[in-house]
């Protein structure tokens, strides 16, 4: 029998490009995040299947997509008019994430933070936002993976063929030359070494589309985090806060570098 495994789900949500003006949204959120489902392999076949029993209770045949579902739009859009029925299935869809056998973290950059902070940098040095996100998300998981004598396998939503090459670019790097940050400004963080990440972190990036289950909580997952930095008395925040589903609630006051991380937020 090997190492057990963590598996971390991984989607992402708004502008990775921090030189694309933002635009307006209705829910206030000026973002960049990636994050999702942090999760022992072992429990992901019983949530995969409470998922599926879900489904099947209020009849969906549609992947869940938290953007589709907030907005009530395409397959979405009976939400807004068979009211009992979307009620029913908000409350169970609800109550599953917060009893799912896993936690729910993210690397969250608020774009107008990041930019303020390295205004001072040319155009071409400043990184695309999913560089930082990824390394810093991947990293407190690893470490919780060291922690708990496991190791790490990172399951990636397919974006295409561009961006799918960049998270395979950075996940190298953490496994051959370890974290991106400079050391000297990023040792209070205690960053993982290559070592560490090699022996931890496995090998290469798994992609997945759309309709997987663990893919389709990740999802889920990811917006209330964004939402609560913004806006903590958001109730989907508030609930799995409750419920204990955030990785912070799992920590000890010396492990906070491990838990949901909130980038360029200072003027927030």
């Amino acid at each position: 029998m090997g190492t057990p495994t963590y598996h971390l789900f991984v989607d992402d949500s708004g502008s990775r490009f921090i030189d694309h003006p933002s635009t307006p949204r209705h829910d206030g959120l000026d973002h960049f995040a990636m994050g999702g489902l942090l999760i022992k392999a072992e429990d992901v076949d019983g949530a995969s299947e409470g998922l599926k029993a879900l489904r099947a209770r209020h009849a969906i045949t549609a992947p869940f997509h938290s953007t589709k579902i907030r907005s009530r739009k395409k397959e979405w859009a009976w939400l807004g008019v068979d009211v009992n029925r979307a009620n029913s299935l908000l409350t169970d869809l609800g109550d599953f994430l917060c009893s799912i056998p896993g936690f729910a973290t993210a690397c969250v950059v608020h774009r107008p933070g990041y930019e303020t902070r390295y205004s001072t940098y040319a155009a071409h040095e400043r990184w695309q936002l999913c560089k930082s996100a990824y390394a810093i998300l991947v990293e407190r998981a690893a470490k919780i993976a060291v922690r708990d004598g496991r190791k790490l396998a990172v399951y990636v939503e397919q974006t295409g063929p561009k961006e799918d090459r960049d998270i395979r670019g950075y996940h190298r790097h953490l496994r051959g030359e370890g974290m991106i940050f400079n050391p000297e400004t990023s040792g209070k963080y205690a960053p993982l070494e290559a070592a560490s990440f090699a022996a931890s972190l496995l090998e290469n990036p798994n992609f997945f589309d759309k309709s997987s289950l663990m893919g389709q909580v990740a999802d889920l997952l990811l917006y209330p985090l964004v939402k609560g930095r913004y806006d903590p008395s958001y109730r989907p925040f508030c609930d799995l806060k409750a419920a204990g589903r955030i990785i912070d609630s799992t920590l000890v006051p010396e492990e906070e570098n491990l838990g949901v991380k909130y980038y360029c937020f200072d003027e927030l």
